[in-house]
């Protein structure tokens, strides 16, 4: 492997993700072919690829991506016996420097690779599963330093999130797609009452989700001694017509499962030819291979058997088993229904109370929750699915309103608002999703609502479906895509250099106290004037802690409006203010597990502070609008550049938020006061921008470096890398050019009065200004020369009392 140039972690990672996330990545499959082709290269190894556990036992994996030297090699799938992946796969980073192929020697990839040397890192979710594994291999000697061996770990992370994320995204279109089959069943069962109709219905709605050619349901006649099926050959378009069969009972995998309530799920037809032959010849027949058989039932009793055949093999495997025992639910409630009314046309008035009463234990066993109510939102009939979800006995259905299970949110309220306008009118209420409470425990709870009001106008038919884990995932979703967007426009915005330079005692004294502090999970209050670096010990805390590998999250708290840094902090709920059109997470929920940099904390409001107080010390919060408590474990670093116990003693600053965040200080002496480390930050700044500009400058005059040694620096390190920045430019040969703005007045020796440091940071501000006249924000404003955002510059001005002369 190459030697890195440095041995900063956060900078390798940094550069890393950056080649991999600021390229456009349209698929999962473009960020894994990237990932092992940028780790094979930068490590310089021959073989890398990322791959993903195919079964529950993680006795198997398929490759997301492989490079192979030069060029992206096929995505296999293989078993992990015998190789040196099964321990990677258990859990363990396993390094084998060289002689791989004699250590493994069943593991003939090995050999067709030439493989020498092995590196494998277990790729985990963020509930610490093994998802998978990271692996680089050479047709060499393979030795990874420690730092390396953390890099790949770092990816493997990384990689790990990703599979994660994009099979959160798989779930959450499944599960979307199945309550979408499951609404139309239920539609459909309410619809049709002719068996060939409704058949031909449910086919149509589970085509999107069950492969298949042929779809039936099989019901025992004559005394069970026969099957008659209903089956239909799938058109691409509308709904197909029932192709009635009739068939022996003996020998058929649907007798077997009216007869055992199991499944019978095969692969090829070949495996039913010794247990069910009958079957097995149909199948032939009409060339299907892959079969699905259900028993449909309803009440106690076995009526029928549902079937999906394709011409696929292995088609049903991967199917998810509650979604099918959801759809021979509903298909067996709606198979009853059709029964029902058939019986209900052939017999008495006697024979039709019976039905009703068996409607009514249908109702009450039915899968999905129905519930009666009156138009004021009064229950009057709940079965047992609704009394379930809702959390309620059967005593309490009486009396209770339905209106009460809405939280006292503007969004919930809006929505019920809406549902009921549309009862009142007369209209039905189709996929409505509502926020509610249960009632026994009041835990949050999402369902997908249908309503329809009885034709005699008294009351309304309510269904519905719990949604809680769909909503949930999509939350989780989201918190991760915010975390995400987040980490992308730091790498982009990352600070302009990587260090701390210098070997003044001041300096060494921070440094220590940074190691000291970083591995605790104590808050720090940086102190220092502008300029002096307080963002980037911010970073070294944080990649130093046991959070590195979590987001660390700032805001410039004198950057955002008063208005609405409750907001950016706290995030808010939609429709809680004027423009909040969707809502927001605030910067403390995307920080949740990681760390949050608040900078110029001395500029947050008074009425906001003890808001954050309450973070701090009970680490819990509302969003704006909302009264949902939201529980977040985030390690504060804040920073700012004013004397706060001075103003905690003036009332300007509470006394118990200031001594919260003091827990453990640092101090950032200025420039002016580390003198020695100078011509160390000059030559540093002078080797970048020259790197950067396509120059070559390797001499410094005294003159200048002395002129640069007396200069007072107001505006510190951030003000002399624009310094070096500008005579760079100017520079024509190997000497750097003397900077003309920079005379000696301004240094320390000569002069006829010793400013205060308010005063020079004031006549600095003005001469810039001046020289830009008086612009403060774009590319060639005042803020954009002393490294400072526009708002910041305009407070400074404001505090400094300059304005522009008349």
């Amino acid at each position: 492997m190459k030697p890195e140039c440095t041995t900063d972690k956060a900078k390798q990672v940094e550069v890393a993700l950056s080649a991999i996330t600021d390229r456009p990545l349209a698929t999962p499959e473009d960020f894994f072919q990237m990932l092992v082709q940028h780790l094979a290269e930068r490590l310089d190894v021959r073989y890398a690829f990322v791959t993903e556990c195919t079964d529950a036992t993680k006795t198997r994996v398929r490759m997301l991506a492989f490079w192979s030297g030069d060029r992206f090699g096929g995505n296999a799938e293989y078993g992990l016996r015998g190789t040196p992946c099964e321990q990677v796969i258990g859990g363990q980073v396993c390094a084998y420097p060289e002689r791989i192929r004699s250590l493994f020697p069943d593991d003939k990839d090995l050999v067709t690779l030439s493989a020498e040397g092995y590196l494998g890192v277990p790729l985990r979710d963020s509930k610490g599963q093994i998802q998978g594994h990271l692996v680089l291999m050479d047709d060499k000697p393979l030795a990874p330093q420690p730092h390396e061996i953390e890099f790949v770990k770092i990816l493997a992370s990384r990689a790990g999130a990703e599979i994660e994320r994009a099979r959160t995204h798989q779930d959450v279109s499944r599960l979307n797609q199945e309550l979408m089959v499951l609404a139309d069943i239920n539609r459909a069962i309410n619809r049709h009452l002719n068996r060939h109709d409704l058949f031909g219905t449910l086919a149509a709605s589970l085509r999107t989700l069950v492969p298949t050619e042929r779809f039936g349901i099989e019901l025992p006649i004559e005394g069970g001694t026969k099957l008659q099926g209903h089956i239909l050959s799938l058109r691409r378009e509308g709904v197909a017509p029932t192709e009635p069969s009739i068939l022996p009972v003996q020998g058929t995998a649907c007798d077997w499962v009216m007869q055992t309530r199991d499944w019978v799920v095969t692969g090829s037809r070949a495996e039913l030819r010794e247990q069910f032959p009958v079957t097995c010849d149909v199948m032939g027949t009409i060339g299907m291979e892959s079969l699905i058989a259900l028993p449909l039932v309803s009440g106690g009793r076995s009526r029928a058997a549902l079937f999906f055949m394709t011409n696929e093999k292995d088609a049903y495997r991967g199917l998810r088993r509650e979604f099918l025992e959801q759809v021979a639910n509903a298909v067996a409630v709606a198979l009853d229904n059709c029964l029902t009314h058939e019986e209900l046309q052939r017999k008495s008035e006697e024979a039709l109370a019976q039905s009703e009463e068996r409607l009514r234990d249908l109702f009450d066993e039915a899968p999905i929750a129905y519930v009666n109510e009156g138009l004021d939102s009064k229950f009057i009939r709940a079965n047992k699915m609704a009394m379930k979800t809702l959390g309620i006995t059967p005593d309490q259905v009486e009396g209770t309103y339905g209106a009460s299970f809405i939280p006292d949110t503007p969004d919930a309220q809006r929505r019920l608002k809406d549902a009921f306008e549309s009862i009142g009118k007369g209209v039905n209420t189709s996929g409505v999703v509502l926020e509610l409470r249960r009632k026994d425990n009041g835990k949050p709870l999402w369902i997908q609502w249908w309503s329809r009001p009885d034709p005699s106008g008294t009351y309304t038919r309510t269904m519905f479906v719990d949604i809680t884990e769909r909503v949930l995932m999509e939350q989780e979703k989201a918190r991760l895509e915010a975390q995400n967007i987040y980490l992308q426009e730091e790498i982009k915005g990352s600070h302009n250099f990587e260090e701390l330079i210098g070997s003044s005692t001041s300096l060494k004294t921070v440094r220590k106290n940074v190691e000291r502090v970083a591995p605790t999970g104590s808050t720090v209050l940086i102190t220092g004037e502008t300029g002096t670096g307080k963002e980037l010990i911010a970073r070294a805390i944080h990649n130093l802690s046991p959070r590195k590998d979590k987001p660390l999250v700032k805001v410039n708290c004198a950057a955002i409006p008063a208005g609405l840094i409750e907001s950016e902090l706290f995030g808010h709920e939609k429709g809680a203010f004027t423009g909040a059109l969707t809502k927001k997470m605030g910067r403390f929920e995307v920080a949740d597990k990681g760390t949050i940099f608040l900078d110029e904390i001395g500029e947050l409001p008074l009425d906001l502070q003890s808001k954050l107080l309450r973070v701090l010390q009970e680490g819990e919060f509302e969003r704006v609008g909302g009264t949902q408590t939201f529980k977040v474990n985030v390690r504060v670093i804040a920073a700012t550049n004013r004397d706060l116990e001075q103003q905690s003693k003036t009332g300007h600053y509470r006394p118990d938020l200031y001594y919260r965040l003091n827990v453990f200080p640092i101090h950032l002496p200025p420039l002016r006061e580390r003198e020695g480390d100078i011509p160390m930050l000059v030559q540093y700044f002078v080797r970048k921008f020259a790197t950067d500009f396509g120059k070559k400058i390797d001499r410094i005059p005294e003159r200048m470096m002395s002129a640069l040694q007396r200069y007072q620096w107001p505006g510190n390190i951030r003000e002399l890398e624009h310094v070096i920045e500008r005579a760079v430019i100017l520079s024509e040969g190997p000497q750097l050019e003397p900077i003309e703005w920079l005379s000696s007045s301004n240094g320390k020796a000569g002069e006829g009065k010793t400013l205060t440091l308010e005063e020079m940071e004031r006549q600095h501000i003005v001469d810039v200004l001046e020289q830009t006249n008086w612009r403060v924000s774009g590319e060639k404003g005042a803020a954009k020369i002393l490294g400072l955002n526009p708002t910041t510059l305009e407070a400074r001005m404001k505090k400094l009392s300059i304005s522009r002369p008349a």
